[in-house]
């Protein structure tokens, strides 16, 4: 058994593509198998973060594709810890942090 890889680039972000691979040699092509898999999506750009008070935060996101599909994952972090993740949908572009402790 034999394993090679490949990689192609310059493809579209969030985009489905299908894969055919034919063997050949030669006498002519051989078996055949396709499989599909979608890329990544573009990340966000954080286009403002300001704190509203002294324990909240307001994160506007500046998001490349506003599919409602697509969701972000937002994590606040301090040097002493940090909160749990906040899943933000895809439509939204901006999110508030809330239960931050002064420093």
């Amino acid at each position: 058994s034999m394993r090679t890889t490949t990689t192609w680039s310059g493809l579209t972000a969030n985009m489905q593509y299908t894969v055919r691979v034919v063997t050949f040699n030669e006498l002519g092509d051989g078996g055949e198998v396709t499989g599909t898999g979608r890329t990544r999506p573009q990340a966000p750009s954080i286009s403002s973060l300001s704190a509203s008070s002294s324990t909240q935060f307001i994160i506007t996101l500046t998001a490349p594709d506003r599919s409602s599909s697509l969701t972000y994952k937002c994590t606040i972090s301090t040097t002493v810890g940090g909160l749990s993740p906040k899943t933000i949908n895809g439509t939204v572009l901006q999110y508030r942090v809330d239960g931050l402790s002064p420093y």
